[in-house]
């Protein structure tokens, strides 16, 4: 009995803090049309600057010269802009720390430029646990959360656009992102209208630059200490 608590307590894991992205850290997704089993584009997609708006993502194809689209999340990878869609305040995909059977609710307003819409999101979220996956780019321990939102716009009817949406993520705190995410998208009525996924195939972190070494010390000699009567200067470097 001791032992095989002892044994659980080594498998325990701490909570996931917030992700610290940095400046070229990057991720490359294979899309997959689940309702078909086709694959599609794969997309990588990287920090290209990080301020006080959140994270800025550029989204990159295999031999196109420039970013196909841009994306914005949190300081902690929640969505804000993603593809035409305006998140405010972000999708609460994730609320760190995580850990399991952690949960939270939240509302977000999102707009769609290009279609003249708006909605509001009411979202759900939840920890489930930690889970050992793999996926092209590798095996991880991941946490699997689910976070579920009903979206619902001033229309009614088949052209309202309302639903429910279903992400299903596992999120690896050492990659700052998730390695897997199956999407469900349903109807006003609850018929399934998407069912897409995304796995990870491969990632990359930019160190930071090591800091130039220090020139050794020189070796110290003996002065002659400085006249009392003169007084220190201010540094203006301050």
């Amino acid at each position: 009995m001791f032992s095989g608590t002892c044994a659980l307590a080594a498998e325990q894991r701490p909570p996931a803090a917030a992700p610290t992205p940095a400046v070229g850290d990057n991720w490359t997704y294979q899309y997959t049309d689940a309702r078909t089993g086709v694959k599609g584009n794969i997309s990588r997609l990287e920090v290209s600057a990080i301020d006080t708006t959140g994270v800025h993502v550029d989204i990159l194809r295999p031999g196109a010269p420039a970013p196909v689209g841009k994306q914005l999340f949190s300081a902690d990878m929640n969505p804000i802009d993603r593809g035409s869609m305006h998140f405010a305040p972000s999708f609460a995909r994730y609320a760190f720390p995580l850990t399991p059977g952690k949960e939270w609710t939240s509302e977000a307003v999102a707009d769609n430029v290009k279609l003249g819409k708006q909605w509001r999101y009411d979202i759900k979220g939840k920890v489930l646990d930690w889970e050992k996956i793999k996926v092209p780019a590798g095996e991880f321990h991941a946490l699997k959360v689910i976070v579920e939102a009903d979206y619902r716009g001033k229309d009614t009817g088949p052209d309202s656009g309302n639903g429910n949406l279903v992400e299903t993520v596992w999120f690896v705190p050492e990659l700052n992102n998730f390695v897997k995410l199956d999407y469900r998208d349903s109807d006003w009525q609850g018929r399934t209208v998407n069912r897409d996924g995304w796995e990870l195939l491969s990632y990359g972190h930019k160190a930071a630059s090591p800091a130039a070494p220090m020139p050794p010390a020189a070796p110290a000699t003996p002065s002659a200490p400085a006249p009392v009567a003169t007084p220190p200067v201010a540094s203006t470097s301050r």
